[in-house]
Order: structure tokens, then C-alpha cells, then sequence
């Protein structure tokens, strides 16, 4: 059974980086549209000369002339999800002092598309979600404005679990128990034991 969390509120996420996506962006809608311009420009050619006055060269040259003009545009796609994923990789490494949590372009598109938190630790332990989520537009064939936000989960163990957790980072692993001395200046963040 999957663990559904809930959609942070903005007072609950920090964003990290937020972009737009035009419907018609999309390579393979580039294609088709390419292709139809191919269609026409193939008929077009097939009057004027008679080496495309058949249907094979007519698909050819459509094929061909599709295929160059979107290979820029998937270029361009490629370019821009490798600097998202730039932008939220560096987040994270600031955030967790650590570059092994770092996200992948793959791993991107899976968020995009399932919108399901990605778990990050800080110094090992879970706490941190990252989530990208697709912000409501008003207009109907407005971009799709999308956002990477990073939430804060609370710990499974409750609240106590959490204070011994920071007691133990406080005190720098020096050997000694977070129940047998209280640190001074830690806050007490779950009330008194």
C-alpha cells in the first residue's frame, strides 16, 4: 500500500524552483506538426519537380524534414530538465551537506508524472520530501505552471523520538546519552519529559 501524503500547503513547503510547460512544447506535437508542414511542402515540390512526383519520395522527404527541425526542440527539452535538475540538486546538497541525494533527469520525469514525494535525508536520518506539483491555472489554455517544493515530514516515532534525535546531533555523538544530561540552550521542541 503506498503511503499517500498529503498535498503541502505553502506555509508548509519551501519552493524550490518553478517553471512553465506550453501545451504544444512537447517534441512529439512538434513532430506532427513538422510533418504536416513536410506534407505540404512535399506537394508543393512534387509540381514543381519531377523527382518527387512519387509517394515514397513524398514520405521520405516528410520523414526527414520533421526529423531535423524537432531534433532542436529535444535538444532544447533536454537542456532545460538538465537545469532543473541542476537547480533542485543544488538545493538539496545545501540542505543535507551532502551530494549523494542528488536527482536525476529520469527521476524527475517519474515525480512530473506521478507527483509522489521523493524521500531526502538530512545526516541520515528521513525528515525532508521533495514533491513536484502542477499549479492550477485559471485559463484553460494557460501553460502548465509547475513547482518542485521541499516539505518537512514529521517523524514516525512522535515527538519525543524527535527530541531525543535532536538532543543526540546537539551533543555531537560524544558518547553519552540524550536521557542522561540535558544540553544547554537546546530547545525543547516536544515539551517535558
Amino acid at each position: 500500500m503506498k503511503d499517500s501524503a498529503p498535498a503541502p500547503s505553502p506555509k508548509d513547503a519551501v519552493t524550490v524552483v518553478h517553471w512553465e510547460r506550453k501545451p504544444g512544447d512537447e517534441p512529439v506535437i512538434k513532430f506532427v506538426i513538422f510533418s504536416v508542414l513536410g506534407v505540404l511542402l512535399g506537394l508543393l515540390l512534387m509540381v514543381l519537380m519531377p523527382a518527387f512526383r512519387s509517394i515514397g519520395a513524398l514520405a521520405l522527404f516528410t520523414v526527414v524534414f520533421a526529423g531535423l527541425l524537432t531534433i532542436p526542440v529535444i535538444a532544447a527539452q533536454r537542456n532545460f530538465m538538465r537545469g532543473l535538475v541542476k537547480r533542485i540538486n543544488d538545493t538539496i546538497d545545501a540542505v543535507t551537506h551532502s551530494s549523494r541525494h542528488g536527482l536525476s533527469v529520469k527521476q524527475l520525469n517519474r515525480l512530473i508524472r506521478s507527483g509522489e514525494p521523493w524521500p531526502i535525508a538530512v545526516s541520515g536520518v528521513p525528515g525532508l520530501r521533495l514533491q513536484v506539483q502542477r499549479v492550477l491555472a485559471r485559463e484553460e489554455d494557460a501553460p502548465g505552471k509547475w513547482r518542485a517544493v521541499i516539505t518537512a515530514a514529521p517523524p514516525r516515532n512522535g515527538m519525543s523520538s524527535f527530541d531525543r534525535l535532536l538532543e543526540a546531533a546537539l551533543s555531537g555523538g560524544t558518547g553519552t546519552s540524550a536521557h542522561s544530561r540535558r544540553i544547554e540552550g537546546a530547545p525543547n521542541v516536544g515539551g517535558s519529559r
